[in-house]
């Protein structure tokens, strides 16, 4: 199968200032891509040359086979984007902001309904945008990258200080895209989302792309798992969080030994903790960067 995305040696300076480092990855049909790290990394320079809004100072991006120098319109035809920031025109209402990317995109207008339901904005929809808050918008923004049913989506922060009602809106109508095979590349600070959603992660650093990996070989690779033991003390019912040594196994030992066990289970590393660590490690990043096929999907 041939990637959907091909990364070779990407590079984008600002003058004297590297952006994003000489980094390589490759990503295919059906993959979700988290692309992580703190403010700074990297990571929205890189999407927006993924995207072909911003060329390379050197290296290349290829996009369904085609150079994003050169063919960027053929692929923003192909694709979808949610910006961080709204872009909508406030002064139109839902429906008309959908009506004139149908246009665009030469999609039936019947498309526009389904998607307002779905996303809980269809009692509004003749509405101004201006008068909607800010999880409608990012709603709306949604609906906006898949009108014309892209089979890439790029999303940077899409539920960004958003409320309780709208995330899960946006995440569970992501999922249902991730399961009917869109491939999707997303910036998120929300690391439980990111876990859930993605089977690839990308963590950038100071323009470094310092791994790329499947979620689960990550999480094996630099994650420490932890066990969780619930236990009647002199004091009453505690529980601690302990790693897997020798000692700690043989203190559990005991306390099975003394009948004083009400729970216990294993934890494994969450993308927080190992977020954590490649930052604080400052972890060089990889001359090769392992691309897994979908086949080879955790």
């Amino acid at each position: 199968m041939d990637p959907i995305i091909s990364v070779n040696r990407l590079t984008k300076k600002y003058g004297e200032r590297i952006a994003v480092n000489d980094i390589s990855f490759r990503l295919y049909p059906g993959q979700v891509l988290g692309l992580l790290g703190p403010n700074g990394a990297g990571k929205t320079t890189t999407m927006r040359m993924l995207m072909g809004l911003s060329k390379p100072s050197s290296g290349s991006v290829t996009v369904f086979g085609h150079d994003t120098r050169t063919h960027a319109k053929l692929i923003h035809s192909r694709i979808g984007v949610v910006f961080e920031r709204s872009n909508l025109f406030e002064n139109l209402s839902a429906y008309q902001n959908l009506a004139l990317f149908c246009r665009l995109y030469d999609t039936p207008l019947s498309a526009i309904q389904p998607l307002l339901e779905r996303m809980d904005l269809w009692s509004r929809v003749q509405d101004p945008v201006k008068s909607f808050s800010k999880g409608m918008k990012q709603r709306l923004l949604i609906c906006r990258a898949l009108i014309h049913r892209p089979p890439l989506l790029f999303l940077d922060e899409p539920a960004s200080g958003l409320d309780p009602v709208s995330s899960k809106i946006i995440w569970d109508y992501l999922k249902e895209q991730i399961t009917g095979g869109t491939t999707i590349v997303l910036t998120s600070h929300d690391m439980t989302e990111v876990e859930e959603l993605c089977d690839m992660i990308g963590f950038m650093n100071q323009g470094h792309l310092i791994t790329f990996e499947k979620t689960n070989i990550l999480k094996a690779r630099f994650g420490q798992p932890t066990i969780r033991v619930t236990f009647q003390s002199d004091q009453g019912m505690a529980v601690e969080t302990l790693e897997p040594t020798l000692q700690n196994l043989q203190r559990i030992q005991s306390l099975y030994a003394e009948k004083r066990v009400i729970n216990l289970r294993s934890m494994e590393a969450s993308l927080t903790e190992i977020f954590q660590k490649l930052c604080e490690n400052g972890i060089p990043p990889q001359t090769e960067v392992r691309s897994q096929e979908p086949s080879d999907r955790r």
